[in-house]
């Protein structure tokens, strides 16, 4: 690691890694200061910080939280050297502050009562070929997007629970075993969905909201759709469509498409959620494992219901031209060029475009695969290649489907939604 320390304008020592400023080039610690107060919280007194540097994060965190432990996890050994000579060495001696130097000193930190603080500069400035950068960026993207919708989905939770929607217990034991699809809405579905034609009649069809109108146009009505989506961009995904047909929503989802849609509706509660988890536990309801998109959590529900075998239909994380989702998606089909991508290896053994959260979906995807007893296949022949979830072609699957048998999963929901 390229380590460079600086004299930002305000005389104090700033710190540029790899070319990258860890600090402010005009006011390191007023920014940093800024930075922690939006950070802490007054329920937590425990945090993880990631990076030490010059240790003005550390420094402004003890004064800004003082009954705080915080544990640092280093960036890099080099880093003591430099907090010691140019920085705030003497929280190097507060027995508030933990020093980890790797990975395995996490272990026995209960993740459950500590905050984690990632400075987004120190995630851009170790790169992707650092050991933590995988785990690092997926928490902080997680985050942020957290923080930019997390009063809105508070809204939406107060607003959907008054509905009175069933929950999930009316699944438990519902497939025996069966097959299911997951229909998303990348570009693969161009090329699959006349496979989809021919299976869906022995699978249950489950459609995220972004998909349905591509479906719809190719004569497909799913069995169920599912939408997490706290924004009113949401509607758009059944707006101007005769779909009725059974809605799964998470409880955090936008309540006004939650009423737009005159179907019968399942409200999902969410893992990691803490009203969810409250309301939840009050009301004995399941718990789902989000995963963080609309297509983790709607293969955590399949596997809910208890299917044994799912084909993930439009599952690409990644984009070969320049279309990142199938003609007539609701979301959006082609990417900005100023957009800075990653590379990721598809099934055809080519490397394709990807984003930062399309990455951290297929890592989940590569988790759940390995923690299930579920077989999951991906049809996407220009998607990103998924360890653990082979591709299949339509022939194969074909072949798989020989013998199952055809079942009118809308007559099933209806017998299933009817009993008491």
């Amino acid at each position: 690691m390229k380590w460079l320390v600086d004299i930002a304008k305000d005389g104090l020592y700033t710190l540029q890694l790899n070319d990258i400023y860890l600090y402010s080039k005009y006011r390191p610690k007023e920014d940093v200061e800024k930075f922690i107060a939006k950070e802490i919280t007054d329920e937590c007194n425990n945090y993880i910080l990631f990076g030490l540097g010059l240790g003005y994060h550390a420094k402004a965190l003890l004064e800004k939280s003082p009954e705080s432990v915080v544990y640092i996890v280093l960036a890099d050994k080099k880093e003591l050297d430099l907090c010691m000579e140019y920085g705030a060495s003497s929280i190097l001696e507060d027995k508030r502050i933990h020093i980890i130097s790797d990975e395995f000193g996490l272990t026995n930190i209960s993740l459950a009562e500590t905050e984690l603080i990632i400075p987004l500069q120190w995630l851009k400035a170790i790169g992707s070929n650092h050991p933590l950068f995988a785990l690092l960026e997926d928490i902080k993207i997680r985050q942020m997007s957290f923080q930019q919708v997390s009063e809105i989905m508070q809204e939406n939770f107060l607003a959907n629970t008054l509905n009175n929607d069933l929950s999930l217990q009316k699944f438990i034991g519902f497939a025996k075993n069966n097959y299911a699809v997951l229909v998303s809405a990348g570009p693969s579905l161009n090329q699959t969905v006349e496979a989809l034609k021919e299976i869906g009649e022995f699978c249950f069809v489950l459609a995220v909201g972004s998909a349905l109108k591509t479906l719809l146009r190719e004569g497909i009505v799913p069995d169920a759709m599912i939408i997490t989506d706290p924004t009113h961009l949401v509607q758009e995904q059944i707006e101007h469509t005769t779909y009725d047909g059974l809605l799964f929503y998470m409880a955090t989802a936008n309540h006004e498409m939650t009423s737009l849609h005159k179907g019968r509706k399942i409200i999902l509660f969410q893992k990691g959620f803490p009203l969810s988890e409250e309301f939840a536990t009050a009301n004995k309801s399941p718990l789902i494992e989000t995963g963080g998109s609309v297509a983790t959590t709607g293969l955590s529900l399949l596997e809910f219901m208890g299917f044994q075998t799912v084909y993930l239909f439009g599952q690409d994380l990644g984009f070969k031209n320049n279309q990142t989702h199938a003609n007539a998606s609701t979301s959006s089909n082609t990417y900005e060029t100023d957009i800075k991508f990653q590379t990721v290896l598809s099934n055809n053994g080519e490397y394709i475009n990807t984003y930062s959260n399309f990455n951290i979906f297929r890592r989940w995807f590569e988790q759940k695969a390995a923690n299930t007893l579920m077989q999951v296949y991906n049809t996407a022949w220009d998607g990103a290649k998924i360890e653990g979830i082979p591709y299949i072609s339509a022939s194969e699957m074909e072949k798989q489907l020989v013998g199952a048998s055809m079942i009118d999963y809308k007559n099933v929901l209806n017998d299933t939604l009817s009993t008491k």
